[in-house]
């Protein structure tokens, strides 16, 4: 328990230094970066709170941790993976500064909400959370929070006329419908921090798709240490 209780609070707090140091408005809202922060942050405060009180009183531990939070924390943290991985293989390699320079910048604080705190709340998730009852339909609630993300987006550039960077219709390159790519193009030759070159709906199934295998994969990983943790008990 006190492993989980630092982790969980270095986690929220490097989220909290990156997102202050990068906070520029409203708009800092718009970012699929911020909101998984801001949604994983929320529950590993709330899991914290509740590692005290089972550390205070052990006879609560089955009252304050409801297979509810349980899903809810597992969503949050596919949410926050998709954050790692999508920075680290596409946005990163593509930035105009270079690979490392994103991530350094602006006192390390990329490096903080798009590294630490996703490893740190994985590692939470596959240490910790190995308890709660899963079935495939949780892996499917796993696109719940990407669909309504790119939703929200498409309402912000169609109808409040919202644009991001030089005047991209979109806050990242790999959805940017509004490069040469479109929807449906390729454009292999003009990747940059703009657009990745192919159509903004093929990008949008593709990640999808990995929600859904990092859903499957989490769960297989949970159930193999939850076996495991039993056999030595």
């Amino acid at each position: 328990m006190i492993a989980g209780f630092f982790i969980k609070a270095a986690a929220v707090m490097a989220s909290l230094y990156g997102m202050i140091k990068m906070y520029d408005g409203w708009m800092f809202f718009t970012y699929f970066t911020n909101i998984s922060n801001i949604l994983i942050d929320i529950i590993l405060v709330l899991f914290l709170v509740l590692d005290v009180k089972m550390f205070l009183n052990q006879e609560v531990k089955r009252q304050v941790r409801s297979q509810r939070l349980y899903i809810i924390k597992y969503l949050f943290t596919i949410s926050i993976t998709l954050t790692f991985l999508v920075y680290l293989c596409i946005l990163a390699p593509t930035s105009e500064g270079g690979f490392f320079h994103s991530y350094f910048r602006n006192g390390a604080a990329s490096f903080c909400v798009h590294f630490i705190t996703p490893v740190l709340a994985i590692l939470d998730f596959f240490l910790f959370d190995h308890e709660y009852q899963s079935t495939t339909r949780h892996v499917v609630y796993a696109t719940f929070v990407p669909l309504c993300y790119v939703a929200a987006v498409l309402i912000l550039a169609n109808v409040f006329h919202v644009r991001w960077d030089e005047g991209m219709m979109a806050p990242y390159n790999f959805i940017n419908y509004g490069a040469e790519a479109g929807w449906f193009g390729l454009e292999l030759g003009t990747v940059n921090s703009q657009t990745v070159g192919v159509g903004a709906a093929y990008m949008i199934l593709i990640l999808l798709f990995i929600f859904i295998v990092l859903g499957e994969l989490y769960l297989l990983g949970k159930n193999v240490r939850h076996k495991s943790i039993n056999k030595k008990q």
